[in-house]
């Protein structure tokens, strides 16, 4: 049985598989990709195609993907045969003081005969070659601010998945939810809109789909703050937030009163 739509914006987000430099240290050796480019290990690719069993009779209506080799590859899989077409969005790239500089991603040519289901007609968000951003894990927060803002409004009530990074995906569920959150590789989270700039988190990084739970990586480091304005998007998110909690106050002290 297949999910109702909601009317409102369904954001899947699922973080790409194990990687292969997570179990082999010399993997450049044998490979022509950039060191910040690495694809699925052997594990990872199983992730992937178990991702696609959890994802069979979930309806999506757009994908939207990290141009590196790791999340094209875990979205490739569990897509499977589906006639649903991938959308490369630099927006969504690992924070930058993790990649080279710059990163290390492949040309969309390059990439579109790797992965055929990438649609090249697609404009993407933030340029292939992105502006420099603050040092940190969520440096990258001002960037994945946009791009949410933007996907929402291009796509409205739609269903969107979305296939990212440890460090992008903390940043969007700190903007949609109030709270940073590292989640682990290959797992799913879900973000519903069930008003104007206001979002429920129904699931965050749900690992049931896996046939092996253990060591999923996520994301054991010290998230290192970085400076930078709170975005319009952010605002009127939190914003919502507060006034729907002092309505509750004012309530509450009638009631009892």
């Amino acid at each position: 049985m297949t999910e109702e739509k909601s009317t409102g914006t369904i954001l899947w987000v699922v973080r790409h598989a194990e990687r292969e430099d997570n179990v082999n240290h010399h993997w450049t050796k044998s490979s022509n990709l950039r060191s910040d480019n690495t694809p699925l290990s052997r594990r990872g690719q199983c992730q992937a195609d178990e991702l696609g069993k959890r994802f069979t009779n979930i309806e999506l209506d757009r994908v939207f993907v990290s141009p590196f080799d790791r999340t094209l590859e875990t979205a490739t899989r569990l897509l499977g045969d589906r006639n649903i077409s991938i959308n490369v969005e630099p927006g969504l790239v690992e924070a930058l003081y993790l990649c080279e500089d710059p990163p290390g991603y492949e040309s969309l040519e390059v990439l579109k005969k790797k992965y055929p289901l990438i649609d090249t007609s697609y404009k993407p968000i933030m340029p292939w070659k992105l502006p420099r951003e603050g040092y940190g894990d969520d440096g990258c927060s001002p960037r994945i601010e946009k791009t949410l803002e933007a996907l929402v409004a291009r796509y409205p009530g739609q269903r969107i998945l979305l296939v990212s990074h440890g460090a992008p995906i903390g940043a969007i569920h700190e903007i949609l939810s109030g709270r940073w959150k590292y989640v682990g590789q290959a797992t799913v989270s879900k973000f519903v809109q069930t008003g104007k700039n206001r979002w429920q988190k129904e699931l965050s990084s749900d690992s049931s789909h896996l046939s092996d739970q253990t060591n999923l990586r996520p994301w054991g480091g010290r998230r290192k703050k970085s400076s930078g304005p709170v975005s319009r998007f952010r605002r009127k998110i939190v914003a919502t937030g507060v006034v729907r909690f002092v309505v509750v106050v004012v309530r509450l002290a009638t009631k009892y009163r």
